[in-house]
């Protein structure tokens, strides 16, 4: 589907096609591009909205399952922490955040079985 009719963001398959060609992207502008899971919010249209108003213009921001959005950002330099803890204070304490970094060279697929790994606790 390629856009979600509750959120009217991007939905699955578009959100795929995105992320392949930001990866494309970086891989030949030699720039970066982070994928944030956002899961669990309590309300996932509210999340959705809050999100799309919080965010630059140029982040996607979509609906990646039942309740896990996903944005994809492209960035210049650095990791995706910066754009977790944002979205974090967006979207408060109560979901999940999990985001991964890539400069292109891996897979979409790789991308987001990555993403959706939580850290190793130490």
């Amino acid at each position: 589907m390629l856009h979600d009719p509750l959120t009217g963001l991007p939905g699955h398959a578009l959100l795929l096609d995105r992320l392949e060609q930001a990866l494309i992207r970086a891989r030949t502008r030699g720039t970066l591009v982070t994928l944030v899971l956002v899961t669990g919010p309590d309300d996932v249209l509210t999340a959705a909205k809050t999100l799309r108003q919080g965010l630059r213009p140029d982040f996607t921001v979509a609906r990646y399952g039942d309740s896990v959005l996903a944005v994809l950002a492209e960035h210049d330099f650095g990791d995706g922490a910066p754009i977790a803890e944002l979205i974090r204070q967006i979207v408060g304490e109560r979901p999940h955040v999990h985001w991964v970094t890539s400069d292109g060279d891996a897979e979409p697929q790789n991308v987001l079985s990555t993403a959706q790994t939580p850290p190793a606790r130490h």
